[in-house]
Formats: structure tokens, C-alpha cells, sequence
């Protein structure tokens, strides 16, 4: 199999467009439509269905990401090798984040990692929507995930980095008389999870890790609550808290952020946290990822 064509390959099935897949490639958009129906007749299947003027991957194309991701970075770990271990490694290590809030700590681990190796460009993208950590590592699409989660939760290799506490978060607006004792607890007070307000939750979507800890906090104290809004991004939580649409149970630095705004937050008793840090499968990492990981 053409490496080159399995570039091409890639580069499309990354989501560019045929035009800019051909500029980043530096080719013309035949010579990449040629390089991509010459993998296809060697491999005997269609790898893309061609729709109007776009490309969208066929179960086989969806089949082969993962192991094309998987020979080109054992085609650049040989490259690697065969320059020598004097010279510096190059090449590109792949890094998904699955965790909202984690800029800071990502952007230093990276910054980290690429002043000991310069020639290794790192590129950092969202987990994709629907897809977990087990399946983008199992696809190829990246080799690290940045994530949170509980010990007994993940079923790979993990590196923590830190925890993160989480808080309850009121509307500034909402009266003394959704609390229990029908008084307010003071700034800095913490809230037991059996004396929450009367209020309606605002939440990101079902199945995310935080809300499933947290689910599973409550549950645990016996307590009971309604939803009021699901949310495809928790960075929209505050803002809809702030709407008065209801409580939250915030990331610290997020709860803070809104309680700028307006909001008032109360650390939570028991505490509800979750670690983050990094997770991989050692079976499947690359050389340069194994770079990276040795280095945290």
C-alpha cells in the first residue's frame, strides 16, 4: 500500500474538503482524487461515497482510519530510527481532549513536551461528539486522551494530573425560601447534599462523566432532582444558572467564573470531585507518544 495514498486518505477523511486536503498535501485535487481511487481499486472497496462534491467516509473508510493512522506513524517511528537515536525525533503526535476546563493544564504538559522535543508538532483536538476514549484510542484517531475520571471508571492506562472539585451554583435571584431552613447559608458555607434548594437542575447532556459522578453522589445521599435544562456545552451551565432556569453543580474555576456574574456558590458536603490527567492504551502508543507519557 502506497503510504503517500494513505496520506491522501487521511487528509480527507479528517474532514477537509477535497480542495484544501489537495493544498495541505501540496497536490493538485486530481492528483488526490486519482491517489484515493487507486487505494480503492488496490484494497477492492469504496472508501469514500461521493456526494454532490463532497466525500463522506463508507463503513469500509470508517474501518480503515484507524489502522492508516496506525502505519503512518510506524512508518514515521522508522524514519526516527533510522536517523538515529543522536538526532531529534519528528513527526506529529495526535491528543484529544474530553475535558472542558482543562486549557491551562493541557497547554503547559504541551508546551512542556515540545520544549524537550521540537520536532514533534502536537496536535490537540475535541473528542468527537458521541465518541468515548476507548473508541477514539481503539480508531487510531489519537493516542492520548485528556479526560476526567473516577479510578474505578476507566479500563486503560491513566496518568493523574490533578482533581477537580465540584460546586453548587445558585442564582443570585433565588429567594430564601427555596432552602430547607428558609435561611441562606453564608459565602463560603458548605451545602449538605440533603439540604440542597428547591430549585430544578441545569446539567450538561446524560452519560458525561462529571454528570454521571455527580448522579451518582446524589443518589448515594438519597437525594432526589428534576432537570430543568440539558446541556451540550458546560461552559453554557453558568449562564443559564445566571438565567435563573435553576441550580448547577459546577467545575470550581466555572463556578467562580459565574459567581463573578452574579451567581452564588457553596462548596458541596460531601465533596463531589473528579480526577483528570491522561489516558492511553501502552499497546498502542507510538514512539512519540510513549515520548510524551515518559515525560510527565
Amino acid at each position: 500500500m502506497d503510504l503517500r495514498q494513505v496520506e491522501y486518505f487521511l487528509a480527507v477523511a479528517d474532514g477537509e474538503s477535497l480542495a484544501t486536503a489537495a493544498q495541505s498535501m501540496s497536490v493538485t485535487k486530481p492528483s488526490l482524487s486519482q491517489g484515493i481511487r487507486s487505494l480503492e481499486r488496490e484494497l477492492g472497496v469504496e472508501l469514500f461515497h461521493r456526494v454532490g462534491r463532497g466525500l463522506v467516509l463508507t463503513s469500509a473508510g470508517r474501518a480503515l482510519v484507524g489502522p492508516a493512522r496506525q502505519m503512518m506513524r510506524s512508518s514515521a517511528a522508522a524514519s526516527n530510527a533510522a536517523i538515529g537515536v543522536d538526532m531529534e525525533p519528528k513527526g506529529r503526535l495526535d491528543i484529544c481532549s474530553a475535558a472542558h476546563g482543562l486549557e491551562g493544564p493541557v497547554a503547559r504538559i504541551v508546551a512542556d513536551f515540545r520544549r524537550r522535543c521540537p520536532g514533534i508538532t502536537v496536535r490537540v483536538g475535541e473528542l468527537p461528539r458521541g465518541a468515548n476514549t476507548e473508541s477514539v484510542l481503539a480508531d487510531g484517531v489519537c493516542e492520548l486522551v485528556f479526560s476526567y475520571w473516577q479510578p474505578e471508571m476507566s479500563v486503560l492506562s491513566t496518568h493523574v494530573i490533578g482533581v477537580n472539585d465540584y460546586w453548587l451554583a445558585v442564582p443570585g435571584t433565588a429567594p430564601r425560601s427555596v432552602w430547607p431552613s428558609g435561611m441562606k447559608p453564608t459565602a463560603g458555607e458548605s451545602v449538605s447534599l440533603t439540604e440542597l434548594p428547591n430549585l430544578p437542575v441545569v446539567a450538561v447532556q446524560k452519560h458525561s462523566r462529571a454528570r454521571v459522578a455527580i448522579e451518582s453522589s446524589l443518589h448515594a445521599a438519597g437525594v432526589r432532582t428534576q432537570m430543568s435544562t440539558e446541556l451540550a456545552h458546560r461552559e453554557a451551565v453558568g449562564e443559564f444558572v445566571l438565567a435563573g432556569l435553576g441550580m448547577a453543580f459546577m467545575e470550581r474555576s466555572l463556578a467562580e467564573r459565574a459567581a463573578a456574574s452574579g451567581a452564588e456558590i457553596f462548596p458541596l458536603n460531601p465533596a463531589i470531585s473528579l480526577t483528570y490527567g491522561i489516558e492511553f492504551d501502552p499497546e498502542r502508543l507510538s514512539p512519540l507518544g510513549r515520548l510524551f507519557v515518559e515525560g510527565l
